[in-house]
């Protein structure tokens, strides 16, 4: 009887450390379920911002270049328009010399 009693203990001791230890596990696995879950969320944020990032970058980088063609398009009409008016004003001053020659 005192073998089976003591067998019965041990048995009861081991069984109780085996129920530690799957309760044990059990909460570290679920622990690391919501790290894992935080760092996912996490990420999914961190892409977000760097597509929302990326997109304004984008946008500012093609908002400056329409700004230098409308200012290039805008410089070249100008200089257009002055070397009109140097030609019309070069092609006047040779009519009037034409005519004082004529004259």
């Amino acid at each position: 009887m005192e073998t089976t009693s003591f067998v019965l203990g041990i048995l009861s001791v081991i069984g109780v450390a085996v129920v530690t230890l799957v309760v044990v596990g059990m909460v570290k696995i679920h622990d690391l379920n919501k790290r894992q879950k935080s760092l996912v969320e996490v990420l999914d944020a961190s892409r977000s911002d760097f597509y929302r990032i990326i997109n304004d970058e984008t946008r500012g980088m093609h908002n400056s270049m329409e700004d230098m063609m409308r200012h290039a398009q805008r410089y070249s009409e100008e200089q257009k328009q002055e070397i009109i008016s140097y030609v019309d004003s070069r092609i006047d001053k040779l009519q009037a010399k034409k005519e004082v020659l004529k004259g």
